[in-house]
């Protein structure tokens, strides 16, 4: 159970302040201020001037403009912005991949490890059409399971 905090119990510091504020300072504080404020725009005289001297919405706009094209740069000397880059490089790919023999593809990619059945072989059918006959042994479930999933079309005849 926790004791009970009673302030009374705590020693207090001592009351008057280390030293009193010097005559007047509250009296005279606004104008301090004022007068410190009065002498910014004067600093401003340098190099700066003339983005302070613009409307807020112009230096809104520029400032967008500015972060935009410094994306938009970034994003083109990356090189993901090039179009001839990707295509090379994918052109590149299909060759090296045309020079692996058919055997050995179909070898690769029926392993266990790869973990495809014949379902997402058959999608390489559209691009070589002869080549399905070489995997594609499809059992009596597999057949029923990949008809099941073709969707119909519920029309009702007069």
């Amino acid at each position: 159970m926790k004791t009970a905090f009673k302030l009374d119990a705590h020693p207090r510091r001592p009351l008057p302040p280390l030293s009193a504020p010097p005559a007047h300072y509250f009296e005279q504080l606004p104008t301090r201020v004022m007068a410190r404020r009065s002498v910014q725009p004067r600093a401003l005289a340098g190099s700066a001037a003339w983005w302070a001297l613009l409307p807020g919405a112009l230096r809104t706009g520029l400032a967008a403009v500015a972060v935009l094209g410094g994306f938009a740069g970034s994003f083109w000397l990356s090189g993901l912005g090039s179009v001839e880059a990707p295509a090379v490089s994918t052109r590149a790919a299909t060759a090296a991949l045309d020079a692996v023999p058919q055997t050995e593809l179909v070898a690769y990619l029926l392993r266990p490890s790869a973990h495809l059945d014949a379902t997402d072989m058959a999608h390489l059918v559209a691009a070589r059409p002869g080549m399905a006959a070489t995997f594609l042994q499809p059992s009596t479930a597999e057949l029923n399971e990949a008809l099941d999933a073709q969707a119909t079309e519920d029309v009702r005849y007069l």
